[in-house]
């Protein structure tokens, strides 16, 4: 029998862990949802080669494992995938100290760091050699309460990521993304009250401190399956390995990919 290659094993993980959540009637569905997983192993393994690309070029010793805080880190999905690619991974996530997570194969090994400041980063300046905000950025005044917060956490990203640190961003809404529109348009469950520009959050990562050196665009094909009706569900559950690569192919075409869902990002702190 041949083994299975490090993405079938986390596809088959993943899988097993949305069996637990539908078996305990937990309503968690970018976990359940077979092209959700598929769009977090393509994130890992994005957010792998970007890394690698940014290492320093050292000959003739080994490099330590990049320290990566999961900013936001909710069931552990991307610090689950991303130590599975050799990152050393620090779990973040606001709340207090004895949060309880469900008991899922993704959260029983889950160590997590917490605070219930809105803003304040329980870390060391400069600890970090990257960062990840995946569907995160988006919620930080929305929960908070507080307008302002979003660039609050900006300044406290750069403050604990190392100079050059990258800073990920993933799952950003885009401001005019279709989907959105449409759940909107027919009330069809949350869309995002925060949504950005290109522009804009250049902008922001530009006061921050940061340099943006990729920014690209993600999920013309729907990831989320938020009001969709069970029989295209179906379908997504058929062909999600395909509407993944269709998914790259069109977000790659100008003006067409400025409907897209999400923004990606790939920021790099700059030198004080």
């Amino acid at each position: 029998m041949m083994a299975l290659t490090r993405d079938q094993y986390d596809v088959d993980f993943l899988k097993s862990n949305a069996d637990c959540i539908r078996a305990q009637g937990l309503h968690l569905p970018h976990l359940d949802q077979p092209i959700s997983l598929l769009n977090y192993i393509r994130i890992a393994n994005d957010i792998e080669a970007r890394l690698h690309a940014a290492r320093p070029k050292k000959t003739g010793a080994d490099h330590p494992a990049q320290r990566v805080l999961d900013w936001g880190c909710g069931y552990g999905q991307m610090t689950w995938l991303l130590r599975r690619r050799g990152l050393e991974v620090t779990s973040f996530d606001i709340g207090p100290d004895d949060a309880v997570l469900p008991n899922l194969p993704l959260c029983n090994a889950l160590d997590v760091t917490r605070t219930t400041h809105a803003t304040h980063l329980p870390f060391e300046r400069e600890e970090f050699d990257a960062m990840l905000s995946c569907g995160v950025l988006e919620h930080v005044d929305e929960c908070s309460g507080e307008v302002g917060n979003e660039r609050k956490s900006l300044a406290e990203i750069a403050r604990v990521l190392k100079p050059n640190g990258r800073f990920l961003i993933y799952q950003l809404p885009q401001k005019a993304a279709w989907q959105e529109a449409v759940v909107r348009r027919f009330k069809l469950g949350y869309s995002h009250p925060r949504r950005y520009t290109a522009s804009e959050i250049r902008l922001l990562l530009q006061e921050a401190g940061f340099r943006v050196a990729r920014l690209k665009r993600a999920n013309l094909v729907p990831k989320n399956l938020t009001g969709m009706p069970n029989a295209l569900r179906k379908i997504y559950s058929v062909f999600g390995p395909l509407l993944v690569v269709l998914d790259g192919f069109f977000c790659g075409i100008p003006l067409l990919n400025r409907i897209a869902g999400v923004l990606e990002i790939e920021a790099v702190k700059q030198h004080a």
